[in-house]
């Protein structure tokens, strides 16, 4: 039985461009007509279809899944058979046969068969692959990749060796790999880590006691010349900014829950690893979502 959700779906909430669902029946295939966050878990004996975003505050289980536009879980999510995303996936735990998203995939941990993305693959702590993990940019790990599959990126970074059953040679040439606790000799890739750990280190001293993120955010500006990574840093002064203002003036009215997906990526990045004033401001907006 297909079970659909759309604009005029009765008990959603409308909060901008999106529609908010406070509870999603477990169904066979289910299919998301408008920009869908789920509040609670979302359970599909089949085919789980959306047409634009799906965002889910939950665990997510599944046979299929196929977004058109931005998948964020969370949660868990359990997929069968594949992940289809024509944007980016953002998920704390991702395991599914097949990944394929036509941006990044950023998870906390990722297990898969096949994972391919156009953009860069962001694992904060394992990644598994069976068969082939490829990314369009970049893969970055913060502990290691391991499994029977092989690995392809511009440039491939681990915190710990690779734990591939064919060791570095599952690296496909002439793509650059880097351990980071082997510490290799001088290659083209080398740099940015330690350019990065340099800037970390100066916020952490300088920036993050008075949690004054946004001198923090123009210093790093000021340092890193690509544009993806000043865009990135600018958007993130403009979020803090509106979360900060919004708790001030008295977060109970607060209804953009948008915000939280942009609150997760930068208080799990790097750059705010051990920001105390960034985690109060992730966890007091988590919270009242979740109330």
């Amino acid at each position: 039985m297909m079970t659909t959700y759309d604009d005029k779906t009765e008990g959603i909430v409308a909060s901008g461009r999106q529609f908010v669902m406070p509870v999603c029946k477990e169904c066979d295939d289910v299919t998301f007509k408008a920009s869908y966050i789920v509040l609670s878990n979302l359970r599909c004996n089949g085919k789980i279809t959306a047409l634009f975003d799906l965002i889910v505050l939950g665990n997510v289980e599944a046979n299929e899944i196929d977004v058109k536009g931005r998948f964020v879980c969370l949660g868990n999510c359990a997929v069968i058979g594949s992940i289809i995303v024509q944007n980016e996936i953002w998920a704390n735990d991702l395991r599914a046969s097949s990944i394929e998203a036509r941006d990044r995939i950023i998870a906390h941990e990722i297990d898969g068969d096949i994972i391919i993305a156009d953009g860069s693959i962001i694992v904060g702590k394992t990644l598994a692959v069976e068969k082939l993990v490829k990314s369009g940019k970049n893969i970055l790990c913060g502990e290691t990749a391991y499994g029977a599959g092989r690995v392809a990126a511009k440039i491939i970074i681990t915190g710990e060796p690779l734990d591939l059953d064919d060791g570095e040679e599952a690296v496909e040439s002439p793509y650059l790999y880097q351990s980071i606790a082997t510490q290799p000799q001088s290659t083209q890739g080398d740099v940015a880590p330690t350019i990065v750990d340099d800037l970390i280190s100066y916020g952490e001293s300088e920036y993050a006691q008075s949690g004054e993120f946004t001198g923090y955010l123009d210093y790093l500006t000021s340092m890193i010349f690509d544009s993806e990574s000043k865009a990135k840093f600018f958007r993130w002064k403009e979020v803090l900014s509106e979360a900060v203002a919004a708790r001030q003036s008295g977060i109970g009215g607060y209804l953009n829950i948008a915000i939280i997906i942009w609150l997760v990526e930068i208080a799990y990045s790097d750059y705010f690893k051990n920001w105390a004033a960034v985690d109060d401001v992730f966890d007091a907006f988590e919270t009242h979502f979740k109330g």
